[in-house]
């Protein structure tokens, strides 16, 4: 029980956390937006919508606790949801956002794009950092 006129979070609790929360963002993703429609031009080329960037900077992801893909036909189906932490102050992420990955200590994530499921993340008053729940869908990625 806190004392008399004092309550169970001091003042600037989020504010002394922070640091410590974005010193964990060890990784680099950029997210963007689609935005427009696409359209084809005078010789019948499709040309898909722009995109926007909403966010470039730190970041961790985290793999989907007994993840499993099977293997149907040669290739591995399935979807998972990852966690995406980036910095507490960004501008609004979306749903549908796609999240890529451009540096992460395991080699196998740069390149990576997830698209954002929940921009909320399970947010709460008291936040260190903003954390996306993101899907990837490995039935249709891109092999390079």
């Amino acid at each position: 029980m806190p004392l008399v006129g004092h309550g169970p979070i001091p003042p600037r609790w989020s504010e002394h956390h922070r640091p410590t929360a974005v010193g964990t963002l060890t990784g680099t993703c950029r997210i963007t937006r689609g935005g427009g429609d696409g359209h084809l031009d005078d010789d019948g080329v499709w040309h898909p919508p722009g995109t926007t960037v909403v966010y470039v900077g730190p970041c961790r992801i985290t793999a989907p606790a007994g993840i499993s893909n099977p293997v149907v036909g040669d290739q591995p189906t399935g979807m998972g949801d990852y966690q995406v932490a980036i910095r507490w102050d960004v501008a609004e992420i979306l749903e549908h956002d796609i999240v890529e990955v451009l540096t992460a200590k395991d080699p196998q994530l740069p390149g990576r794009k997830f698209q954002v499921k929940d921009p909320l993340g399970g947010g709460g008053t008291e936040q260190w950092e903003r954390v996306l729940t993101c899907t990837q869908d490995i039935t249709h990625r891109e092999v390079p």
